[in-house]
């Protein structure tokens, strides 16, 4: 059942600027989010799908570690969410 749900989702990674505007935005892939998402322990769900889970400074290195073509631009405030998929 958990795997079903996790077909029917897409991810990204948004990044903000200071006037909360979004200035960077990246795609992550299924295979990614299982990659990163015990980085979330507070997390409400398996997909990140039901929040947007704020991706600290702290969890960058981890964050390029576990997906390497990822790019955090300074001054943004990124954040990571989950969705259905647009049909």
């Amino acid at each position: 059942m958990i795997d079903d749900v996790g077909e029917q989702l897409e991810w990204q990674l948004y990044g903000w600027d200071s006037e909360e505007r979004l200035a960077h935005l990246t795609k992550l892939t299924r295979d990614e989010i299982l990659r990163v998402r015990d980085l979330f322990p507070g997390r409400e769900d398996e997909w990140l799908a039901t929040a947007a889970y704020e991706v600290t400074l702290e969890l960058y290195e981890a964050m390029l570690e576990a997906i390497p073509r990822l790019e955090f631009r300074a001054g943004l405030d990124y954040q990571v969410d989950g969705h259905l998929r647009s049909s």
